[in-house]
């Protein structure tokens, strides 16, 4: 994805050198990026799953990087979560995306401003034919992000709520 703008988000696709530093050196992500970091930046799930899957994938496919990436804080110049589709479509077009926002950074409509762009690239790119999501049945927080994203709740099984997102056929 190209860098992705909104009102107060800049987003930075994922590289090898960006995805290595996140992972193993702090410091050198803030000097490649020229951003400060914010405190719980990876959190535990994107640290343990997110990137070292990110990172195999780049190793094949560094045009894999293009389909999620950092969000950057404009104004703070500070990294404050990641966002982005797990991988790129599959052979069916259907892309699941995800998203998280550093605890100091929350309730302030930041995950939904920069779905909204995600979601916009997303419906431009030719490949791309269904946009899901999950979430826990207990987070409110993103269960809101997806409302307002014009999410459709699919399913729900267990504590896991599925959505889909309606991508009208392109001519």
């Amino acid at each position: 994805m190209p860098q992705l703008r909104t009102e107060r988000l800049s987003m930075v696709s994922w590289t090898q050198e960006l995805v290595d530093a996140a992972l193993d050196n702090p410091s050198r992500l803030e000097a490649l990026l020229g951003a400060t970091i914010a405190k719980g930046f990876p959190n535990d799930p994107v640290r343990r799953f997110v990137l070292p899957t990110t990172r195999v994938r780049l190793q094949h496919n560094p045009a894999d990087g293009e389909w999620s990436g950092m969000i950057i804080h404009v104004e703070d110049n500070v990294v404050i979560g990641s966002m982005g589709f797990k991988s790129p479509p599959n052979e069916n077009g259907l892309v699941e995306m995800g998203y998280d926002i550093v605890p100091s950074y929350r309730g302030q409509g930041y995950a939904t401003e920069m779905a909204r762009a995600l979601v916009n690239w997303a419906q431009q790119q030719s490949s791309v034919h269904h946009l899901t999501a999950e979430c826990l049945s207990d987070n409110w927080a993103s269960i809101r992000v997806l409302e307002k994203l014009g999410m459709q709740r699919i399913e729900e099984h267990g504590t896991i709520i599925y959505w889909e997102f309606p991508i009208p056929e392109q001519d």
